[in-house]
This record gives C-alpha cells, sequence and structure tokens, in this order.
C-alpha cells in the first residue's frame, strides 16, 4: 500500500503539544535539505535555554504558561556582544537583543 504524501501547509494545525509530541524540521535548506524529527520536550528544555545568555539549567525554569528566569542581569551598554534573542531584567527594565550586539529595552512600571 502507497503512503500518502502530503505538504506540511495541507496537515491538519493543532494549538496542543506535550513533551512527548514532536515538530518536523527541515535542516540545511541551503545546502542538502533534510526533513527530521524533533521532540517537543526537547526543545521547550533545551532550545529555550540556547535563546538566554550565559544562562544555564538552574538559572531558568518553564511551565505550560510561563518562563522564570532566575537572575536578574543589567547589560552594561545597548551593543554589548549578545546574541538576537536574548533576554534580561533587572528592577527598571526588560531588555531584549534585537539584533546581534544590539539591545533595546522597555521600562517597567507598576499595576
Amino acid at each position: 500500500m502507497a503512503t500518502e504524501v502530503k505538504k506540511i501547509s495541507e496537515l491538519t494545525a493543532t494549538t496542543t503539544a506535550n513533551s512527548t509530541d514532536y515538530f518536523v524540521l527541515v535542516t540545511d535548506t541551503g545546502g542538502t535539505p533534510s526533513t527530521n524529527r524533533l521532540n517537543a520536550g526537547r526543545l521547550l528544555t533545551q532550545g529555550l535555554k540556547a535563546r538566554f545568555a550565559n544562562t544555564t539549567a538552574s538559572q531558568f525554569t518553564t511551565s505550560s504558561d510561563k518562563i522564570v528566569i532566575e537572575n536578574d542581569k543589567t547589560p552594561s551598554n545597548s551593543s554589548i556582544t549578545i546574541t538576537k534573542g536574548s533576554i534580561f531584567f533587572d528592577s527598571n527594565y526588560i531588555y531584549v537583543a534585537v539584533a546581534n550586539n544590539t539591545i533595546k529595552r522597555v521600562s517597567l512600571s507598576a499595576f
């Protein structure tokens, strides 16, 4: 019996996932593409860690509804060596690296 082939865009969308589910991942799109799977649990526990600069497993936690960054950090300036997507906070601001070596901040206020 032949296997039905579908485009990813033709697959049924889901709004929930758990740590045992898989994502489809296409690697090396500029060279020799390969279709692989990525475990959702691995992405949540290891993929998120890669996006936080200089963190270890004990410095942040994740759950179904939040990410907790354990340690605050104030960047020394807006153009330190940093990877795009890195996030920091202190008592006054949330800092986001919007590009490599470029940080922007948002002021915090009570509510």
